[in-house]
């Protein structure tokens, strides 16, 4: 169905439709690249509410430049109202769930990561999302996941275009507040985002319609069924932040999406860069059959920093380097002294002879030849008249060892 649109665009299929508005697959011809079309339903082009809704969501969104956000790229309103963005190839992850089930731990807290990356930055710039569901959350094929349809977002920057106690949303998402027709912050998206977690590693929504109640009444009064009663894989650290995020009353929940974020960082350690995230992730789609492998054209080329060491290991290498130069200045010590000792300076000191202790009577005694012995007899000094004279330890060490015995009777 190929037809031309502003001359700059042509479009090449229709991607889904809903209700106010159809998404076409396009082609930006100055650029050669695809794009997305959302354009608005004729049959509510006259109501001046939708329009301006619709209008307010192309502003709000192209203000929104972030990796995890859907880029809105133009906007028109002749010959229909229309919004060209950015094109996801891939699958959204109510799609995902439906043909898989509840998703691995690991597979999901890293597409979780992304939403919370994209749902910061839009609260940081006075957005609440208000329609935060598995059908607004893109998977591309690379692994990339985009939050979009910021159509009926709230900003403390804009005028309000909902009516007080007008219900608007999706119910089976929406936050107690939300249905009460309350003012909303941060919160009412993180609640939304609980729902959407219980949903990935269960495979069922917390809250459902049923004969008895309708969703919203469960949602403002009843309890859900605990996660790991349904996926007992679920860790349990898991299953307390999901209930955290699904409490009733705001103040009871999170206080903001980085401390969602924190606690589901937590769960993959420093296990995987947000490389080997995207990876894992694909790889997964690609073997559930979810999504063919995304062309060579596409593949991630990771150009990011090393991760940090963590603090421990940190600690570790320091320790280990404070060990290693210890036992260096050790060694070259050690090799020092030996130098030392195997060259010695110009004058060397005598050599010292060790020998054990000698006394004068030993001496005396040692001096008395035996009856058997006929060599010479060495006199001492008093002997020959002279002064007595001191005994050194190189003389005694060369005296001649003799036994001593008593003559013979």
């Amino acid at each position: 169905m190929p037809r031309q649109i502003q001359e700059e665009y042509e479009i090449t299929a229709e991607i889904g439709s809903g209700g106010m508005a159809t998404v076409y697959k396009a082609v930006q011809k100055s650029l050669d690249r695809p794009v997305a079309i959302k354009e608005l339903k004729k049959a509510y082009t006259t109501d001046s509410q939708i329009v301006r809704r619709f209008e307010r969501e192309s502003k709000m969104a192209a203000s929104l430049q972030h990796e995890n956000i859907v880029h809105i790229y133009d906007y028109w309103k002749k010959p229909h109202y229309s919004i060209v963005m950015e094109y996801v190839d891939g699958v959204n992850l109510a799609e995902v769930i439906e043909k898989t089930g509840p998703l691995p731990v690991d597979v999901g807290t890293m597409i979780a990561l992304q939403v919370c990356d994209g749902l910061d930055y839009a609260h940081m710039r006075g957005l609440i999302h208000r329609d935060i569901k598995p059908s607004n959350i893109m998977i591309k094929r690379n692994g990339e996941v985009k939050v979009m349809d910021f159509g009926i977002a709230q900003s403390r920057n804009l005028e309000a275009l909902t009516m007080p106690g007008t219900l608007i949303g999706t119910p089976a998402y929406m936050s107690p507040e939300q249905i009460l027709g309350q003012q909303l912050d941060s919160r009412s998206d993180i609640f939304s985002f609980g729902i959407v977690l219980y949903e990935m590693f269960t495979g069922v929504k917390p809250f459902r319609d049923d004969d008895s109640r309708s969703v919203t009444a469960k949602i403002l009064k009843e309890k859900f069924l605990a996660p790991r009663h349904i996926n007992r894989v679920i860790p349990w650290g898991m299953q307390w932040l999901i209930k955290k995020c699904l409490r009733k009353n705001p103040k009871r929940r999170y206080g903001s999406v980085p401390e969602v974020r924190e606690k589901l960082a937590k769960r993959l350690g420093r296990r995987s860069t947000k490389a080997d995230s995207l990876r894992r992730i694909a790889g997964y789609l690609v073997s559930m059959n979810v999504l063919e492998a995304a062309p060579e054209q596409e593949a991630l080329v990771s150009v990011s920093k090393a991760p940090l060491v963590g603090r421990y290991s940190i600690a570790l290498v320091i320790v280990a380097l404070i060990v290693l130069a210890t036992l260096g200045g050790l060694i070259y010590q050690m090799w020092a002294n030996h130098s030392f000792m195997q060259h010695p300076t110009t004058q060397p000191a005598l050599p010292s002879i060790v020998t054990s202790p000698v006394t004068r009577s030993q001496v005396t005694t040692s001096a008395t030849p035996t009856a058997a012995d006929a060599g010479p007899r060495e006199t001492s000094g008093s002997e020959r008249g002279g002064a007595p004279q001191t005994v050194s330890s190189a003389s005694v060490s060369s005296i001649p060892s003799f036994t001593a015995s008593a003559p013979a009777p």
